[in-house]
Formats: C-alpha cells, structure tokens, sequence
C-alpha cells in the first residue's frame, strides 16, 4: 500500500457501517471478509490430496451451526509468475468479521487433529475486506478466476471507482456478460505494494472466462460505461489466473 494512512483511510471505508451520506454515491457496498491461505504441498502429495482433505473439512464443518455461513474454495494456480512458489490457494469467505472470528476461535480450541493431516504447508495467510461488484448466474462448477492489482487515479475514492465497477457490470451483463466481479482489501498479511485494491474477475466454468474476454472486446469495450470506469483507474497490473473448486 502506499502508506500506512492510507491504508487506514481505506479500512475505514470497508467497515459495514459506512459513514457517507447515502445520496453521495449510486450503489452501496456490501462488505464481506475472507481467508486466503497460500501453501506448498507436503512431500507427496498433490491437488487431489487437498481436494479430498477439504472434503473431509466440510463434513467437520458441517457439524458445527457457526460454520453455516461459511464458503470455502480451492484455487490451483495456473498462469502465475510465480508457480515455483506456491501450489495452492484455499479461500474461506464469511459474511462478517464477527463470524469469521467466532470460527476461528473454535477452530484454533477444536480443528487440531483435522489440521494435522491437512496435506500443505503455509506459505503466506492474508484477511480480507471484500465488496462483491456482481455474481455468476447458474450454479458454480470448477471455474476460473484473474486476479489484478489495481491503483486509482489521485483524489478518487473506493466508493467511485465501485459505482463504475457497477455500472459497468450492469451493462455488460445486457450484452451477454455472466461473470463475478469484487474489489477485495487486503489486511494482516498482505503484501505490500503500489496497489489500492485487488480486482477479482470470476466465471462459473473455465471457459466462460475465455469466452467473457471475447465478449469483451468485441461488445463492451469502449462502451461509456468501460470509458467511464477507465477515468477512475490509473493501472492494473500481476494479473494472475487460478482454477477454482467450490467445497460446498
């Protein structure tokens, strides 16, 4: 981030009480948190390892009524700079920092043995503010997901650049567009950059992806809503491309 001040002008913006008067922006955010656990694999051991470990994580999960509100997904890298650093990327996303933190609690006093056979090794654990932009339609199979690092333009805030995410959501979505949109907030973690924002760019299946960026440039780009989204970002960049698993 580019300083310690910032990074707190922007925390304050992701708490869920947002302070700005409601007629100042088009759209409001709803804020979620989410995990993301970057990790090696142990000598041995593969994806699938970790797929049927998760499997396993889920049924304990599922046992537990404070887990109900908790989504979590496996990401495989796949076109990354940095694929000699990392195999894997578990994702767990909850609708509030109360709830994310009463699972911890209980995970931390109760998950040991389930954390004994987990078949990674931690390599980096990041918290996260999320607010989500748009959603797939049709249930998620094994998709895809690029994620970028994002800088605004000086004097623009979080809240403009997310009414243009919006907007331009709503518009490609009238021009064939299914995909998932979020600005996340990285926190405790992180690593630290010349970045405001990271951009999650989802789709349900892997080729929906492919097809999106297609979509894209022949039917959305240079539209006034991508005209209008561009005037508020300064630069994207480390775009990195992961291959999804939805655990439940």
């Amino acid at each position: 981030m580019k300083n310690l001040t910032s990074m707190l002008a922007i925390c304050a913006l992701l708490m869920p009480a947002i302070t700005h008067a409601q007629d100042e922006y088009k759209y409001e955010p709803v804020p979620n948190k989410a995990e993301y656990y970057v990790d090696k694999f142990k000598p041995g051991k593969d994806f699938e390892d970790l797929l049927k470990w998760g499997e396993d994580l889920v049924k304990w999960t599922s046992k537990h009524s404070i887990y109900d509100n908790w989504q979590p997904v496996l990401f495989m890298p796949y076109f990354n700079s940095s694929l000699q650093s990392l195999d894997s990327v578990f994702l767990g996303i909850w609708p509030n920092a109360t709830e994310q933190y009463i699972g911890l609690d209980y995970w931390v006093k109760n998950g040991g043995d389930l954390l004994k056979k987990v078949p990674t090794i931690p390599v980096q654990a990041i918290d996260t503010w999320q607010w989500p932009v748009s959603s797939p339609e049709g249930d998620m199979e094994v998709g895809a997901v690029r994620f970028s690092d994002c800088k605004m333009k000086d004097g623009v805030t979080g809240r403009q650049v997310f009414d243009a995410y919006k907007d331009f959501a709503i518009a490609a979505k009238s021009k064939g567009d299914n995909l998932g949109r979020k600005m996340i907030f990285p926190g405790s973690g992180a690593t630290e950059g010349d970045y405001d924002y990271v951009y999650s760019l989802y789709a349900r299946t892997v080729a929906e992806l492919g097809a999106a960026a297609d979509n894209y440039w022949m039917n959305i780009n240079g539209s006034d809503e991508d005209k209008a989204l561009g005037e508020l970002i300064d630069s994207c960049s480390n775009s990195r491309i992961y291959i999804t698993h939805q655990l439940k």
